[in-house]
């Protein structure tokens, strides 16, 4: 493994975090109050939207490892590019989340059954979402405001899912 990733090596491990996202929103809009329950039994959306969920957590952790090394870019164009494939998973990512906010919100007295799974699942993507905003911050100096703001902007709404599957439970 290299030292360091290039710039448009960066911007493909964001996009694949992006598609790994957009491939979950279809199990999310599956769940409703009719398939929720199948849940408890390891069946219906719920299960395939944490089996994704979880592989999104399994390809971030790699990620991190390997933007270990990765120095800081200097060139404007380099930034602006992994800001944009930044955006773009912010986007696609806040879509999904909404998507299971809603869907907690069809189905609010099951949630103690079987939202906790999800939840755990959530809190963990957002550990490895905030470490690679973070590492993301570092190398776009000059960008770094727009990185910080999607980093924000994400985090409220990761937050948000997570309280709305975490059984009534509120976290701040």
């Amino acid at each position: 493994m290299p030292a360091g990733l290039v710039s448009t090596d960066v911007c493909t491990a964001i996009d694949v975090l992006t598609a790994k996202s957009q491939s979950c929103q279809g199990p999310a809009n599956q769940i409703n109050i009719v398939n929720v329950a199948l849940a408890v039994s390891g069946f219906g959306p719920i299960p395939v939207v944490i089996a994704r969920l979880t592989d999104i957590v399994t390809t971030a952790g790699t990620i991190i490892s390997q933007l270990s090394g990765t120095q800081p870019f200097s060139v404007k164009s380099d930034e602006d590019a992994i800001v944009k494939s930044l955006t773009t998973f912010v986007q696609v990512h806040q879509a999904l989340l909404n998507i299971l906010i809603g869907k907690a919100g069809l189905v609010p007295n099951l949630i103690p059954f079987v939202g906790p799974p999800l939840a755990q699942v959530l809190r963990q993507l957002e550990s490895v979402v905030d470490t690679i905003a973070f590492e993301l911050i570092d190398l776009v100096p000059d960008d770094a405001t727009d990185a910080t703001n999607q980093k924000d902007s994400l985090d409220v709404t990761i937050t948000n899912a997570i309280n709305s599957w975490n059984g009534g439970i509120t976290i701040t």
